[in-house]
């Protein structure tokens, strides 16, 4: 399968509000707006969320996702320093 072109991210921001790329979007109408753009049922949809964002409120955003056929989805990690994280080479 080819490498799409350009990345589809899906973002929740501190607030619960949901964006495709940088266009805001309401949460219930997330599917719609995947459906009306170009994006294929079958690209992988990135989903990052804010650090406050609760893991029930991602879920809940990738089972959206799932329900409307979108079932390669994948979790990004935001650059950064992870808090508590061991140094390299430490345990």
């Amino acid at each position: 399968q080819q490498r799409p072109d350009k990345p589809v991210y899906v973002s929740i921001k501190s607030d619960l509000a949901v964006a495709i790329g940088e266009t805001p979007v309401k949460r219930s109408d997330l599917v719609t707006a995947l459906n009306a753009s170009d994006i294929k049922k079958d690209q992988r949809i990135y989903l990052r969320a804010d650090r406050a964002v609760s893991y029930g409120d991602m879920m809940d955003v990738l089972e959206l996702l799932r329900l409307g056929g979108y079932t390669k989805g994948a979790l990004v990690a935001l650059g950064g320093k992870t808090p508590n994280a061991p140094a390299a080479g430490k345990p």
